[in-house]
């Protein structure tokens, strides 16, 4: 049987130079010394998914001060254990840790003109699977560094509104970074905002 387990800062650094360096792309990937920052905010779960001792995915979650709200920051399956349903079983176990009080947000690459096609059907691939998982695809992306993002929430039938969901997730940013950082880095929506699909 899978389920979460915390993860030490041993088995975290372990994770993070093995599996989402390679997993993320560079622009996608908080630092190291980031990650364990916000760790110590007591805001910012690094879950590993385990059956028995064996450690197959992890999923960090980001949740508001006042814990009302949530971004899946990282989900990825170990290489070894994908395409047996295990993303979708970590994605459960989360819904069942946050509950349907607690909206899960996720930031997902958004489709976009002009990229490979082999990007484009990933990238489609993976917002399928968070909405055959539940999540609904909200009405406006975002810019993150320089990524483009699409934005989902779980539940999908959450009634709070865009603008209540984007200054949750702006205020994750705003308060982990420098101002002059957050106003140059960080456009939630993103200024052209609108699903682009």
């Amino acid at each position: 049987m899978t389920e979460l387990r915390l993860l030490t800062t041993e088995q975290l650094r372990r994770v993070y130079h093995t599996y989402i360096k390679r997993d993320f792309p560079r622009s996608e990937r908080r630092p190291l010394s980031s990650i364990e920052s916000l760790c110590q905010t007591g805001r910012y779960d690094t879950w590993g998914a385990y059956e028995e001792d064996e450690l197959l995915a992890y999923a960090f979650v980001w949740r508001t001060e006042e814990g009302r709200c949530a971004l899946l920051d990282y989900l990825a399956v170990y290489p070894e254990s994908r395409g047996q349903g295990r993303g979708a079983q970590v994605l459960e176990l989360l819904k069942d840790k946050y509950g349907p009080d607690c909206p899960l947000l996720v930031e997902a690459e958004a489709p976009a003109e002009g990229i490979p096609p082999d990007a484009d059907r990933q990238r489609r691939r993976r917002l399928a699977f968070y909405q055959r998982a539940g999540f609904r695809l909200l009405d406006y992306q975002t810019l993150i560094f320089g990524v483009r993002y699409a934005m989902m929430v779980w539940p999908a039938s959450c009634t709070l509104e865009p603008e209540t969901l984007q200054a949750a997730h702006r205020g994750l940013y705003k308060s982990h970074m420098p101002p002059f950082l957050f106003r140059r880095m960080i456009h939630i929506p993103a200024p052209d905002c609108g699903k682009k699909e």
